[in-house]
């Protein structure tokens, strides 16, 4: 069947590109690991470590585009290879059509078929997108239809069933949503919008469901439901230099795992909201969220990153350095009070000043992470630019990871950090990085250094060490350097990477999403190139 896919697919796109004009594009990306065991810093017992010592992910993509038509069409093969991206540490071995997709646009009208990828708001009701790096694709597989109904106001619905890696989650997903653009003076404008999704259970899953409640005790049991909705109105208001975004979810009733994975019969809320302001030389930011039992999945049968349907966007700062990004405030589905400032000030030409609060409860008022965060950047020259900063952050390992490694719930980390950038000229850099962590819990204290050279646009390479000092004996038994080595090679549309890589086990995150790795010790490569 496959075989016949691909096949009938290819013919498809050739037939498009012989009788009218149009282009094909696309690419192709690949990951590669080479396992090297250490069983020092835990590299070690699992099947690539021990066995595989290899494990590769590709995806292909060929796509056709017909500007005159209207009509583009594509198709992305994935082959996971002793793949590691899922579920690390367990192999997993698949190939297949990863996507496939026909659209068509008329007037107002646009038609789409296959798999494709949305939001409603800020995703709080519904989410379909890829994170490579975090082993998702979510994409339903079924139609799509957007339609403008009048200048500047469009509905779009939708229906279909949900990726499951190479194959498909059984419960439907059905969607729709209004939205539409007001301007009511010259600087005044609002995005209204509203929208609405429905989940329907399958029965597989639905045996599941009710096999779990009938080993409750009688108290705790409730006849579960095949269909939840799910509603969600949001607006933008935009006055001059004044911009604020909020957005109410609400979601009906259904079977819900609570903290300890027990079944429950609860609705679920959302309320998020943003307010900037920004004026020459000065920008402040506000968040504010609270979320209340609002797990939205393809089934509560799903866990870690699976059937995702929802998305609860964070509030907390996303960090890029490398001691600054271990610890991260996941978005909480079932209870969380969060709210977060940002402020940047630029008193002069060449000086930038950023701060940061930011800080997650419990409805009880318990703490669950609080960050204090400021840096300031300075442009010496032409040549030098120079930034030092500071990051406080208290993380509650034993909620957000279900294990503490001090007396405490919570890792209390203070981190120093600095960065220089050297424009030798035109085509050639220095970057250099050092970050200084003093932490009580979990690893303990850490000092990170890099060193990078760039020879623009074609060639860098880095090289770099995380070292943990004084490691907390409930969790490591002695001092580690963590130390890789990348190179990076980059012409035209190709780029390739190489490199030594020796990481330590901790949570990954990207936009509020979060999943463990385990540690790592081997060498890395990967390969883009689009055409």
């Amino acid at each position: 069947m496959l075989r016949f896919f691909i096949a009938g697919w290819l013919i498809l796109l050739l037939s498009l590109s012989a009788v009218a004009q149009g282009n094909f594009f696309g690419g192709i990306q690949t990951g590669t690991d080479f396992f090297i065991r250490d069983s020092t810093i835990g590299a070690s017992n699992t099947p690539h470590y021990d066995n595989l010592k290899t494990g590769s992910n590709i995806w292909f993509d060929l796509n056709y585009a017909n500007n005159d038509l209207q009509l583009d069409a594509g198709v992305r093969m994935d082959f996971f290879l002793n793949s590691n991206l899922h579920n690390p540490g367990t192999p997993y071995n698949a190939l297949g059509v990863g996507r496939f997709y026909v659209r068509k646009k008329f007037k107002d009208l646009e038609i789409m078929a296959g798999h494709f990828y949305d939001q409603i708001g800020t995703g709080i009701i519904f989410r379909s997108y890829e994170d490579r790096f975090l082993g998702i694709d979510n994409a339903l597989l079924g139609g799509h239809v957007k339609y403008n109904l009048f200048d500047k106001v469009s509905v779009r619905a939708f229906a279909g069933v949900q990726k499951d890696r190479l194959k498909l989650h059984r419960p439907v997903i059905q969607g729709f949503a209004l939205e539409s653009e007001l301007k009511l003076g010259d600087h005044v404008q609002l995005l209204p919008g509203a929208g609405l999704v429905n989940r329907t259970i399958d029965q597989e899953s639905m045996d599941f469901i009710v096999g779990a409640i009938e080993t409750y005790d009688t108290s705790q049991r409730f006849v579960p439901k095949y269909n939840t909705y799910a509603v969600s109105v949001y607006n933008t208001l935009n006055v001059g230099k004044v911009s604020w975004y909020v957005e109410a979810a609400y979601k009906s009733h259904e079977a819900i795992p609570d903290f300890v994975g027990t079944l429950i019969d609860k609705p679920g809320n959302v309320v998020f909201t943003t307010l900037t302001y920004s004026t020459k030389g000065f920008g402040v930011t506000g968040q504010f969220k609270r979320t209340e039992n609002f797990v939205l999945r393809t089934s509560p049968n799903e866990i870690l990153l699976n059937g995702m349907v929802s998305y609860i966007p964070p509030t907390a700062k996303q960090n890029s350095l490398r001691l600054l990004s271990r610890y991260n405030a996941a978005s909480q589905q079932l209870e969380e009070l969060s709210y977060s400032l940002d402020v940047t000030m630029t008193p002069k030409d060449g000086h930038v000043v950023n701060l940061n609060y930011s800080e997650v409860r419990l409805f009880n008022n318990e703490l669950l992470f609080r960050e204090v965060y400021g840096d300031y950047e300075w442009r010496i020259n032409k040549k030098f630019r120079l930034e030092l900063g500071f990051q406080y952050l208290v993380y509650n390992q034993l909620f957000y990871e279900g294990e503490s490694y001090n007396e405490k719930s919570s890792a209390v980390a203070y981190t120093p950090f600095a960065e220089l950038v050297w424009k030798i000229n035109r085509k050639h850099a220095l970057r250099f990085e050092v970050q200084q962590q003093t932490n009580d819990g979990d690893y303990g204290s850490w000092v990170y250094g890099l060193v990078e050279y760039s020879m623009a646009p074609w060639f860098s390479i880095a090289v770099s060490d995380m070292y943990n000092y004084g490691p907390n004996p409930g969790r490591v038994d002695k001092d580690q350097h963590y130390y890789s080595v990348l190179a990076a090679f980059r012409k035209d549309q190709l780029r390739f990477s190489a490199g030594f890589v020796r990481q330590v086990a901790g949570v990954v995150c990207t936009g509020g999403i979060c999943r463990f790795e385990p540690a790592f010790n081997g060498v890395r490569l990967t390969f883009n190139t689009t055409f």
